[in-house]
């Protein structure tokens, strides 16, 4: 599990670099996860890569259907890191 320390940039990179490896066409942290071919299933895979990285609920499916640019999950991971 990271620390507290994690910035918005490290949690961007981190985002783009686990939607690829969940075969989603990302390049930017403008990227919306749903348009790059995002489904209920990667959203999954997504959130427990989150949970067992950051830390249960370090990404709600709620955040998640919210804001689903990658810079806006980077965001509510960090904030949910933080409350």
């Amino acid at each position: 599990m990271q620390t507290q320390t994690s910035t918005q940039e490290e949690l961007e990179q981190w985002v783009l670099t686990t939607c690829r490896d969940l075969g989603l066409t990302v390049e930017t942290a403008a990227d919306d996860f749903f348009e790059a071919g995002g489904t209920s299933l990667t959203a999954i895979r997504l959130i427990a890569q989150a949970e067992e990285t950051y830390g249960e609920d370090a990404l709600t499916p709620d955040d998640l259907f919210a804001r689903s640019a990658v810079r806006d999950i980077a965001a509510s991971i960090l904030q949910n890191d933080r409350d």
